[in-house]
C-alpha cells in the first residue's frame, strides 16, 4: 500500500511531529546563535572604544610638542612676502624685516650642442656614454685680478666628493639619470625635451638651496660625450666647465631691524628668537615689513579643553561599556572584561603620576585647575586655568609636552594610545580573539545544520514507515471485522 502524503494513512500530524523534534534538534544552534550575537556585540563596543582612542590620541598629539604649545602669535603685514610661525621660546614684540633675497639652488643643463652632432639628444634612450663622474659642493668666488676664473671653496658640511659610476648597462640618458637620483649624492637629476629634433638633455639641480652648495663636476675616463657633465668655473683647464648655469646657487638675504642675515635656505629658523620665518619674494630696496609677536593663549586654551573632551569621551566609553545596572540587575557586553579594565587602568594611572623633573608646582595637572572627578572624568577650573595660562611665568607646555627630560601628559596618551592602538596592542590581540571564536562558531553551526538534514530525513522516513504500517494494520483491522461480523449470517 503506497501513501503518498504523510500522516495520510494513519491520522497522524506527521508535518508537526517533524517541526517539533527538529526544534529540540536545533537547540544547540539556537544557543550557538546567542552565543555568536554576544561576541558581535562585544566587537562592535571595542569599535567604539577603538574609536574614542583614537580621537584621544588626535587630541593629545595636538598638544605633544612645544610648537604646538606656544601662547605667542605671530602676524606679518606683508603676507606677501613672508610668513612668520612663533614657537614655545618667542617672546613678545615688533621687527622690522627686509628681503633682500631668495636662497636658490643652482640648475645645471647640457647645452643644446651637448650630442655628438649640433643638437642634443633623440630620445632618452640614447647612448651618451661611460666614465665616472664625481661630485663636489662649494662655493665659487669671483676671481681676483689679475686671475681669470673664480675661486672654489668646499663645502665643510660636505666634505666627501660623490663617485658615480657609469657603465654600458646605464649609458643611456636615461640611466645616467637614474643612475645619479639612486646615488643619493645631493643632485636630483632630470631629463628636458625643448620639442626640437634632438631635443632631450640632462638637467641637474642641487638638492640643497644656497651659495656654499654649488655643484662641482668632473668626469674621469670619459668615452663618447660623458665629458659633457664636465663643470667646474675654477679651473682654466680645457673642457673642464661644459653645462651651463640656468640658475646660480644664491643664499637668502635679509635684514631684521637693520642687522643684515645670510642663510642657505628660505625657511630661516635663527634670525628671530622663537620664531620661523618662510620667505616667499624679494621686496623693493629699502623696504620693510613688520612682524608683530603677541601673547595669545586661546589657542593653547582651545587645546587642552579639545584634550580633556576627548579624555572624558573615551572614559564615558569604557564606563558604558562596562556598566551594572543593580536595580535590573542587567551588565553591559564588556562588564568585567579584562582589556578594557587594563586599558582603564593604565590612563588612570598616567594621569595620577607625577612628571618626573617638572618645576615645582607644576607636575600634575591638578596645579593648574584640571583635576578628576568621582565619575573618572576629568574637570577644568577656569578661575585657576585661567591664572595659569595668563602667568608668563609658568610655561604649561611642560605639563602637556616633551620637553627634555620632561614627558608631558599629552605625549605619554599619545604614545600610550598608539601601543593599544598597534596592530600588535591589546585591542587589536583582543578583537583578533574575538573573531577566531566567531569564526569558529560559524563552522560548528554548518557542520551541524549539515547532520540535521540527515536527522530530519530520518525522521521523516521513520514516519512514512510508520504512517504505512498503521494503515496496513487498519486495513487489516477492518477486515477482520468486517469477517467477524459475517460470522452469523454464515451460521
Amino acid at each position: 500500500m503506497s501513501i503518498s502524503s504523510p500522516g495520510v494513512g494513519s491520522g497522524l500530524d506527521v508535518k508537526t511531529l517533524v517541526s517539533q523534534l527538529m526544534a529540540f534538534e536545533r537547540a544547540p544552534i539556537t544557543l550557538l546563535d546567542k552565543k555568536e550575537a554576544s561576541y558581535q556585540a562585544k566587537l562592535s563596543s571595542f569599535g567604539s572604544l577603538k574609536s574614542s582612542l583614537a580621537s584621544l590620541q588626535t587630541a593629545a598629539k595636538a598638544l605633544s610638542t612645544p610648537d604646538k604649545f606656544s601662547p605667542m602669535k605671530a602676524s606679518v603685514a606683508d603676507a606677501t612676502t613672508l610668513s612668520a610661525s612663533a614657537g614655545s621660546t618667542a617672546v613678545a614684540g615688533s621687527y622690522e624685516v627686509e628681503v633682500k633675497s631668495l636662497a636658490q639652488s643652482q640648475k645645471l643643463m647640457m647645452s643644446a650642442s651637448a650630442g655628438s652632432g649640433t643638437e642634443g639628444y633623440a630620445g632618452t634612450n640614447t647612448v651618451v656614454g661611460t666614465g665616472t663622474i664625481t661630485i663636489n659642493f662649494g662655493t665659487y668666488t669671483p676671481p681676483e685680478a689679475p686671475a681669470t676664473t673664480p675661486g672654489f671653496t668646499a663645502n665643510p658640511d660636505k666634505p666627501d666628493a660623490k663617485t658615480i659610476v657609469i657603465g654600458s648597462g646605464n649609458n643611456t640618458l636615461a640611466g645616467i639619470r637614474d643612475a645619479i637620483n639612486a646615488a643619493n649624492a645631493g643632485v636630483s637629476a632630470s631629463i628636458i625635451n625643448d620639442g626640437s629634433t634632438n631635443g632631450f638633455r640632462l638637467s641637474l639641480t642641487s638638492t640643497d638651496s644656497g651659495a656654499r652648495n654649488a655643484m662641482q663636476i668632473s668626469v674621469a675616463d670619459a668615452t663618447g660625450d660623458l665629458a659633457q657633465l664636465n663643470y667646474d668655473p675654477s679651473s682654466a683647464a680645457p673642457g673642464a666647465t661644459k653645462l651651463n648655469e640656468n640658475v646660480t646657487a644664491k643664499d637668502a638675504v635679509i635684514k631684521v631691524d637693520n642687522v643684515t642675515i645670510t642663510k642657505q635656505s628660505n625657511t630661516i629658523t635663527d634670525a628671530i628668537q622663537g620664531v620661523t620665518l618662510n620667505l616667499s619674494k624679494t621686496m623693493p630696496a629699502d623696504t620693510t615689513t613688520k612682524i608683530t609677536l603677541t601673547r595669545d593663549t586661546s589657542n593653547v586654551k582651545a587645546a587642552v579643553e579639545g584634550f580633556v573632551k576627548a579624555y572624558n569621551d573615551t572614559n564615558k566609553a569604557i564606563r558604558d561599556a562596562t556598566a551594572y545596572d543593580a536595580s535590573t540587575g542587567k551588565a553591559a557586553v564588556l562588564a568585567g572584561d579584562s582589556t578594557v579594565r587594563s586599558i582603564q587602568s593604565q590612563l588612570r594611572g598616567l594621569f595620577s603620576t607625577p612628571l618626573s623633573g617638572a618645576p615645582a608646582g607644576m607636575t600634575m595637572l591638578s596645579d593648574v585647575g584640571i583635576s578628576f572627578q568621582k565619575d573618572g572624568s576629568l574637570a577644568i577650573d577656569e578661575t585657576k586655568f585661567g591664572k595659569a595660562l595668563a602667568d608668563p611665568a609658568k610655561d604649561l607646555g611642560k605639563l602637556f609636552t616633551s620637553t627634555g627630560s620632561i614627558k608631558g601628559y599629552a605625549w605619554q596618551v599619545d604614545v600610550l594610545a598608539g601601543k593599544i592602538l598597534s596592530p600588535v596592542g591589546q585591542l587589536a590581540d583582543r578583537t583578533n580573539s574575538f573573531n577566531q571564536t566567531i569564526k569558529d562558531i560559524g563552522t560548528r553551526r554548518d557542520a551541524m545544520n549539515t547532520r540535521l538534514v540527515s536527522v530530519e530525513q530520518r525522521y521523516r522516513d521513520q514516519f512514512a514507515a510508520l504512517d504505512t504500517l498503521v494503515a496496513s494494520m487498519t486495513t487489516t483491522s477492518n477486515f477482520l471485522a468486517q469477517q467477524l461480523a459475517n460470522l452469523p449470517k454464515n451460521t
